[in-house]
């Protein structure tokens, strides 16, 4: 394998390309991004480039790249600005997308790392979301209106005649010692905010999980299209909370509920983005 990795810089990109370095059947690990990985790599070789997808697609060609791991969505309203998570998401996994076709291209897998935002946070939504589900409403914040765009760019090259295969993983909230998400930092608080009269269902998958599940995405032959990582079954936030020997404090009121999240912002309790207050209704 000579894989390419988009968005090394980042926390997925980083610990994806570690990971990697340890298989001995991926020959060339490449990692490409505006800003230098921050986590040690023996042997994946770094290129800065901005999302210009003819650099890109001459870093394909020359490298003879078969398969390409797209690691830089941000499904995380609170790490950069509105116009940057845009610029990212939508215009770069386009500009990603261009660097991969053509009928001399040599990819032959994409993997894409999107989201369970994809399906939104809704009081009627299903119980469970299957893959062959699309989000019952349209999208409520930007961030979710990102990730739905750049999902469906994805989903069009899929089902162009490109001879790529590609691979779509929407994965739920991510946990674990290394990550620091809006979620984490929830979670890591003395007591658990909540909305009153509300107890979401919450699910989540393990930060090594995600990195093996990219990695199983990428090597295996028989994976293509769409599909969800998530760890089996369900807990009601109250449940998590009582995991963590914390307290489950409803300390938002269900109207007024963003004012109330900016003002939690403003004294430094917590940033509760939209995305996030979704969830919690």
């Amino acid at each position: 394998m000579r894989v390419l990795v988009t968005g090394l810089s980042t926390y997925w990109g980083g610990r994806l390309a570690q990971s990697l370095e340890q298989d001995e059947e991926v020959d060339t690990i490449i990692g490409i991004d505006r800003t230098p990985p921050k986590v040690a790599l023996e042997r994946t070789e770094f290129v800065q480039v901005a999302d210009a997808h003819s650099l890109i697609q001459r870093i394909v060609h020359a490298a003879e790249i078969d398969t390409v791991i797209d690691t830089r969505l941000v499904v995380d309203s609170t790490v950069t600005t509105p116009r940057r998570a845009h610029e990212n998401n939508v215009v770069g996994t386009t500009n990603i997308l261009a660097a991969c076709a053509g009928p001399d291209t040599p990819v032959r897998k994409l993997v894409f790392r999107s989201s369970a935002h994809y399906y939104g946070s809704e009081q009627d939504d299903p119980a469970f979301f299957t893959e062959e589900m699309e989000r019952p409403h349209p999208p409520r914040t930007r961030i979710e209106r990102d990730i739905v765009d750049a999902e469906h760019a994805v989903q069009d090259f899929d089902s162009s005649t490109s001879p790529v295969k590609v691979v779509i993983v929407r994965f739920a909230q991510g946990l674990g010692p290394g990550m620091r998400t809006a979620v984490t930092r929830l979670l890591r608080m003395p007591g658990v905010p909540s909305i009153l009269g509300f107890d979401p269902r919450f699910q989540c998958i393990h930060e090594d999980d995600i990195v093996g599940i990219l990695e199983h995405a990428a090597r295996s032959d028989d994976m293509q299209g769409i599909y969800n990582g998530a760890a089996d079954g369900v807990l009601a936030l109250s449940e998590v909370a009582g995991l963590l020997g914390k307290p489950l404090l409803p300390i938002l009121p269900p109207w007024g509920t963003g004012l109330a999240a900016q003002q939690l912002k403003r004294l430094g309790v917590a940033e509760i983005p939209p995305e996030l207050l979704n969830m919690l209704r």
